[in-house]
């Protein structure tokens, strides 16, 4: 039969025993996450402001009788999209039209 014992150091301590780890790697953890709540919170912002301006738009084009594009994506799908390439999509839209909610209506 195997005998299992754990390892003992030559100071009497386990080679396994729980030591206070530093706390660098605790910090640039939570650092992380704040960056990335900050990241999604901004996307779901920018995402709730560009919808009401696309839907601004398409009720003024319908009111003047012009075509009005349907969605093309469904509400999950943009949402997702648009969270996470908020930073793409406005740096596109100030670029050609000068506002980051760029829509039909802005040309």
């Amino acid at each position: 039969m195997m005998s299992t014992s754990l390892a003992v150091t030559p100071e009497g301590g386990s080679l396994f025993s729980m030591k206070r780890s530093s706390p660098i790697p605790r910090l640039l953890a939570f650092s992380l996450l704040l960056l990335a709540l900050l990241y999604l919170g901004l996307g779901l912002g920018f995402h709730l402001k560009w919808q009401s301006a696309l839907a601004a738009c398409r009720q003024s084009r319908a009111a003047r009788g012009e075509f009005v594009e349907p969605k093309v994506f469904a509400e999950p799908l943009a949402l997702a999209f648009d969270v996470t390439f908020w930073p793409v999509y406005a740096a596109a839209n100030l670029y050609h039209d000068g506002t980051p909610f760029a829509s039909l209506c802005t040309h």
